[in-house]
């Protein structure tokens, strides 16, 4: 991967090296998102249209190794893009694993341009606090600090 100085956002994509983050929602690839979130702690449970749905309804960042057009990679955002940015649905399929791409994706969504006025970030994470925290994310403080209303998953109509 190429140094974080020669790389930056043009139009609706962002590049370093052989791999490349972009925006563009028709360049997404419904089988690798569904294969790879069902196999998650976080989405397996859900049905595959409750979650190309959730995709729909935020803002996506594929990513993709250039030489193969493939897609290796994943996050979305639910974001008001002026307040807060909920992280969410972050992944890199194994066989790309430790070679930085999970880094490139987060540096890429936390320099998007639309959200440089966004100053309230905010993921959930089992496993991976450390990975995070090389982005400045920290514990919420507080045992207050965050609310939440869990309801029952409904099945699709």
């Amino acid at each position: 991967m190429s140094t974080e100085t020669e790389t930056r956002w043009t139009g609706s994509t962002f590049r370093e090296g052989d791999f490349e983050v972009s925006t563009d929602r028709n360049r997404l690839d419904r089988a690798v998102i569904m294969n790879t979130l069902s196999e998650t702690y976080w989405a397996g449970d859900m049905a595959p249209e409750q979650l190309m749905e959730s995709v729909a309804n935020g803002l996506p960042f594929g990513l993709y190794h250039l030489p193969t057009g493939r897609q290796i990679g994943f996050t979305r955002l639910v974001t008001d893009m002026t307040r807060f940015a909920w992280v969410s649905d972050v992944f890199v399929i194994d066989s790309f694993k430790g070679q930085g791409c999970g880094k490139m994706l987060m540096r890429a969504i936390l320099s998007y341009p639309p959200l440089e006025k966004v100053y309230n970030w905010t993921l959930a994470t089992k496993d991976a606090h450390g990975f995070y925290e090389q982005f400045g994310f920290r514990l919420a403080e507080g045992k207050d600090a965050m609310m939440q209303l869990k309801r029952p998953k409904r099945p699709s109509l």
